[in-house]
Order: structure tokens, then sequence, then C-alpha cells
């Protein structure tokens, strides 16, 4: 879960965990996430809002709230969602530039990719020095 104005910007701070271009997402209008401090001093998610737990079900394990819902075999539901794994995955959106198609070598999502090419080119860009007076 993560909190961003685009797609772009959220698959970008996703890619601190890994590289989330092309897996699905839904856009959430509220959610509810509860918070502990353990003894030690460490905060965990002691458990999220039900509307948002629902949300998120409905979502990610399609399959498991109809067992749920239905009373039917749950234990397999769970392991017909976890075979389905990258299934839902789509084709991310290829880089601007042939240099940028590279990308798949660094794990690294398209926006990201782009960016840095263009700040590059830039860069090199202004650094250019002609060896001929411009005309």
């Amino acid at each position: 879960m993560v909190l961003a104005r685009t797609k772009a910007a959220a698959i970008e701070k996703l890619d601190e965990v890994a590289n989330a271009e092309g897996c699905p997402m839904v856009e959430l209008s509220e959610s509810q996430v509860h918070f502990a401090l353990t003894d030690d001093g460490q905060i965990v998610l002691d458990g999220l809002g039900e509307d948002t737990e629902e949300a998120i079900f409905e979502f990610c394990y399609p399959t498991l709230t109809e067992a749920r819902a239905t009373g039917q075999d749950v234990v397999r539901a769970v392991q017909q969602e976890r075979d389905r794994g990258s299934a839902d995955l789509t084709e991310p959106e290829t880089p601007a530039t042939e240099l940028g198609r590279r990308k798949a070598y660094l794990d690294m999502p398209t926006s990201i990719v782009n960016r840095v090419v263009c700040k590059a080119a830039t860069q090199h860009l202004r650094s250019f020095q002609s060896k001929r007076k411009p005309s």
C-alpha cells in the first residue's frame, strides 16, 4: 500500500521493495491501517479497517473472497490464489530511447529510466562544444 498522486509515482515509490511495473493496482479512496508499538519499541501492523481489508481481499484475492462468502474450501482457494502468481501482470511501458530499453538489466520502472536518460542527455547537450562557429 502506497500513497501517491499518480500510478507512475506509486510504481516509483514501490520500487524500494521491488519493481511493481506491470502489477495490477487499485486506487483506494479511503483506507484505515492500525499500528501497535512492541515492547522493544518497534511499530508493527495491528490490523486494517474493515472496509480496507474487504477492498484488498476483493481486488487481490477474488477466488478466496468467493470461497469465504459461499462456504467453499478456503484452503483450496488460498492455494489457487498462490498458484495464480504473476498471471495478472501486464507488459510494462517501453522506455522512450534505445538506451533506456536496456532497463531490463537494471530492473527499474520505465518512468525512472526515462527521467534519468532525459536528464543525462540534457546535461550532455548543455556541455556540447561545437567545433564550428554557429551560422
